[in-house]
């Protein structure tokens, strides 16, 4: 009889042992790595097929009772494009989610962040964009977020703080920005966020990591990265247009002298005759440092020639615009050194006669 128990005993082993060797995951599991392989190009041939079971495919590991998919490790394998929607994430039992160092793109599908028993997550080296969707707060069970090298933008949702199983997050190498949130997690062993746009200041909960963790985010500051400035002088607002560039007002316009007050005050300052006072008027305005005597005609000579010539209506060589600086003194009259408009550089020569 005890020969017999044991032999029932050895054969409802083997029978088991059988059975455990032909155990495959639900249907719906098998299906949706199917479709997530159909629908993402690879360079790797993988060899799923559903004639072998799927717990025995590449990248594909199983609980020991191979009744469940419990990881899906496919890094490096030249996966290209987004991840199709209701493909992993029909994996509700996936606790361990690796694709890293492919060509994946696109935004992370909310689906995966339904999968309550992910662990870990190793998306890092890829193309992946979009923001970090706030619902990896669903994640409790979360230990490792890897998304390193991506082009997620946008801010680091704050959901992240209420991760209580958060052991890793490296978001480093993306387009984040904002403030940090503050992961007061003491569990938190490995945290980098360098090489973003992230602004503002450390919060102290994050302060212990290396300064290394936070490098690369220009308006960063706080410890461990030199200490915030207590100032943040903002640029002065340009004045509107027409304002002048010293004081904000508008330039004051210069006021017009009526035709009849310019005369009197011409007449004023020229002395007798109308003639004279032509001329005094042009010389006044021409030459700012000379001096005019009363009854006195100046007749100009430019370097040094008579002065003859044409004429303008004040009697001044015609084109001669400049103001002058008087050299000196002498018998045949008074010397001035006279810039024109254009730049050049003459000596005037007045001649002071008598009427």
């Amino acid at each position: 009889m005890a020969s017999a128990a044991a032999l029932l005993l050895a054969a409802a082993v083997v029978a088991l042992l059988v059975c455990l060797a032909l155990a495959d995951p639900p249907a719906s599991e098998q299906s949706a790595l199917l479709a997530f392989l159909a629908a993402t190009p690879h360079e790797r041939k993988l060899g799923w097929s559903a004639a072998t079971p799927a717990c025995a495919w590449v990248g594909v590991t199983c609980d020991a009772a191979n009744s469940t998919v419990i990881k899906l490790r496919l890094p490096g394998v030249g996966l290209v494009g987004p991840i199709p929607p209701s493909t992993i994430g029909r994996l509700t039992n996936l606790q361990v989610l690796s694709l890293r160092a492919n060509r994946v793109s696109g935004a992370i599908p909310d689906d995966i962040l339904r999968l309550s028993a992910l662990r870990s997550v190793f998306l890092q080296d890829n193309a992946i964009s979009g923001a970090i969707p706030p619902g990896v707060s669903g994640l409790a069970a979360l230990e490792r977020l890897v998304h390193s090298h991506n082009n997620l933008s946008g801010p680091i949702p704050f959901a992240l703080a209420g991760l209580a199983a958060l052991r890793a997050l490296r978001l480093d190498g993306n387009r984040l920005s904002g403030k940090i949130p503050s992961i007061a997690n003491p569990g938190l062993k490995v945290f980098n966020v360098s090489d973003n746009r992230l602004n503002g200041s450390i919060p102290r909960a994050l302060s212990r990591f290396p300064a290394d963790a936070f490098a690369g985010n220009l308006q960063l500051c706080g410890t461990p990265l030199p200490p915030c400035s207590p100032f943040f002088p903002s640029p002065s607002p340009a004045p509107p247009p027409g304002m002048g560039p010293s004081d904000g007002k508008p330039p004051k316009k210069k006021k017009k002298v009526p035709a009849r007050r310019a005369r009197r005050r011409r007449k004023r300052h020229g002395g007798r005759g109308d003639r004279h006072n032509k001329t005094a008027g042009v010389v006044r305005r021409r030459y700012r440092h000379g001096v005019l005597a009363k009854g006195r005609r100046r007749n100009l000579r430019v370097g040094g020639r008579g002065g003859g010539g044409r004429r303008d209506a004040g009697g001044e060589p015609a084109g001669v615009r400049a103001s002058a600086e008087m050299l000196g003194k002498g018998s045949a009259g008074t010397s001035y050194k006279a810039v024109l408009e254009e730049g050049t550089t003459v000596v005037v020569e007045v001649s002071v006669s008598r009427r």
